[in-house]
């Protein structure tokens, strides 16, 4: 005789890239397994073109939870988490970034108990606790994260939207059916604060203390090439939400350099480029990190503006 079984009650999600997942796959997995058969859990795993694939495909084929699937070329943050989504069968699903590591033992359990309880998205915080010695060339970024990223819970309730990070969130699947991430962000950056605001609209937004440990730290100069590869897309959140994101104090200071013309602007960057990579004390390097992101943005905007006339 056939056993029927319950629906998936919760699907993890994970996008992967260029990252050994297996630490993050066990702590998962032995989770889900402490879960069931109260809650049928499924682990979705999708890379995303990634030079070396077989070793993360053989550990998740050892895992009975776990469905691994790879793609030969890579297609985008957007478009990946899109198809995770039109495979997840779980009422609730889970985004985690792959070089994320959850900070409890009942990290899985404290969503679960969000879930019945009825909330819509959770958001659970990103940490550094795993981290361990924080070598020197990885400072800055650790300075970045903590002053954008990594906040208090406390912090994140008061801008829900702002905070809702796709690499720890769990949310209602039937809300990705009317609410997908828009493909037209490609490469880096900006398609989860988008989608963060449309959700914000409709949607409650809860805060949790459930952090991942963010293990994939960078080095100053990656760091500064992922925000340079951004500003396309930084272009495209502005042109779609104006509403929300003229507010921001560094938007405000476009308007004002949009006046300079092309060449100051190019020295401005120059210079800013090269006073960011001299100087080491975090706060001023993080101050000239965000000018010249807005001197980038600039840039574009009036690229764009001057093509439009053609």
């Amino acid at each position: 005789m056939n056993t029927i079984q319950s629906p998936f009650f919760l699907s993890v999600l994970v996008p992967v890239f260029n990252w050994d997942v297996r630490e993050l796959l066990q702590k998962i997995h032995t989770q889900a397994e402490e879960l069931q058969p109260d809650y049928r859990i499924e682990i979705l795993v999708m890379d995303d073109g990634s030079v070396e694939q077989d070793t993360n495909r053989a550990f998740a084929e050892m895992l009975p939870l776990v469905k691994f699937t790879a793609f030969p070329e890579n297609r985008g943050r957007a478009v990946i988490r899109n198809l995770l989504l039109e495979e997840a069968q779980g009422e609730y699903v889970l985004f985690l970034d792959a070089d994320m590591l959850p900070d409890h033992d009942t990290f899985l359990q404290n969503y679960v108990e969000k879930a019945m309880a009825g909330c819509e998205i959770v958001c659970g915080g990103i940490s550094y606790l795993q981290v361990g010695d924080l070598r020197k060339e990885y400072s800055f970024y650790y300075y970045k994260s903590r002053k954008t990223e990594a906040v208090p819970v406390a912090k994140r309730k008061r801008q829900p939207w702002r905070y809702l990070f796709t690499s720890n969130i769990m949310l209602r699947r039937s809300i990705l059916s009317v609410m997908r991430f828009d493909t037209r962000f490609s490469g880096y950056g900006f398609e989860d604060i988008e989608w963060a605001i449309r959700l914000g609209k409709y949607y409650t937004i809860t805060h949790l203390e459930n952090s991942c440990s963010h293990m994939g730290l960078m080095t100053k100069a990656e760091a500064y090439a992922k925000m340079s590869q951004s500003i396309e897309n930084y272009a495209l959140l502005l042109a779609l939400h104006p509403e929300i994101t003229s507010q921001n104090i560094g938007v405000k200071a476009v308007a004002i350099l949009k006046a300079l013309p092309h060449g100051v602007l190019r020295w401005l960057d120059l210079f800013l480029v090269k006073m960011f990579f001299m100087i080491s004390w975090n706060p001023v390097a993080f101050l000239l990190f965000q000018c010249d992101k807005m001197v980038l943005l600039t840039n574009m905007l009036k690229k764009n503006t001057q093509a439009d006339l053609f």
